[in-house]
């Protein structure tokens, strides 16, 4: 059964013409889901040039997607069909929020993070039947991974080794020769890029630690770290231009190309050089995280996969 979920709304649809049916036996279907498989209109804006050919133009961003569930319930009782048409007119309360609405497809369920957008309508069209409408909108016009993929934690390694010893006896040159240490293991985490276009990336940095970066080891994007964290402290990283919803452990959403920090604003503790990083689809990225670690020092990387 195919579901789509919003909310206090769960309905199902596709071809298979099942019902949801919920705890008090009302059974739910939904039968149009408009804006969900488009692609949101691009902004273009051009400038006629006064002495040649064509226009300026301005970059041709997305705009946003307005969708409209559409459906039907069939409640077993009229005193339950009223109750339920209260609270579906009720749906997505806090004016402040963006709920996750999740339409399971054939291949893969996504989300789209909505609003109201227009009239909730419900009308009873028969004795035990209710139409019903919701109109909502998406800021953001992109559709994400239900779940993020979280790479890690990856420890920085205290495996290294001294170097020469001079005490004792003094420095050693018999086999197998003088021993001058190894450096500890430095935390990677390595990703793939999954959807239709760059997916959402999140460092995660746990301390302690002082003045460490993060880099992208095919590319140019090193992403750094000013003071210090202390031990058990995680500083997320949003890397992407879109706001990042639900990472694992991270009690706030993360501003566009922001940082959190015990669930607040941090973006002044990072710096950035060479660009930020980019996951395209298909991709395979290694980051690693260097600098003054301790231990408990940790990267864990977690990935999105964004579609249109």
């Amino acid at each position: 059964m195919r579901l789509v979920t919003l909310d206090v709304l769960k309905a199902s649809h596709g071809p298979t013409h099942e019902q949801y049916v919920d705890a008090n036996g009302t059974a739910w279907i939904c039968t149009s889901i408009k804006g969900w498989l488009s692609a949101p209109a691009r902004r273009t804006k051009h400038d006629e040039r006064p002495t040649g050919d064509g226009a300026h133009r301005s970059a041709a961003y997305r705009e946003t997607r307005s969708m409209s569930i559409e459906g039907r319930f069939f409640p077993l009782s009229d005193a339950v069909g009223w109750d339920t048409a209260d609270r579906l007119l009720a749906i997505c309360p806090d004016p402040g929020e963006r709920y996750p609405m999740v339409v399971d497809g054939a291949v893969r369920p996504l989300l789209a993070y909505v609003e109201q957008a227009g009239e909730v309508l419900v009308d009873q069209t028969g004795p035990r039947q209710w139409d019903w409408s919701v109109p909502v909108i998406a800021a953001d016009p992109y559709r994400y991974s239900v779940a993020w993929a979280s790479v890690g934690p990856s420890s920085a390694g205290t495996d290294g080794v001294g170097g020469i010893a001079t005490s004792g006896s003094g420095i050693v040159t018999s086999s197998p020769g003088i021993a001058t240490g190894t450096a500890p293991t430095l935390a990677t985490a390595t990703v793939t890029g999954t959807g239709t276009v760059d997916s959402q990336v999140v460092y995660q940095v746990t301390g302690p630690t002082a003045g460490v970066q993060v880099a992208d080891l095919a590319g140019t994007s090193i992403v750094g770290v000013r003071g210090n964290l202390a031990a058990g402290e995680s500083l997320f990283i949003n890397t992407s231009g879109r706001v990042a919803f639900d990472v694992p452990g991270c009690p706030t959403p993360i501003p566009a190309y922001g940082a959190v920090l015990g669930g607040a604003n941090a973006r002044g503790a990072v710096w950035v050089t060479g660009g930020w990083p980019r996951l395209r689809p298909g991709e395979i990225r290694t980051y690693r995280l260097t600098g003054a670690t301790g231990a408990g020092t940790a990267l864990t990387v977690h990935t999105r996969g964004t579609w249109v």
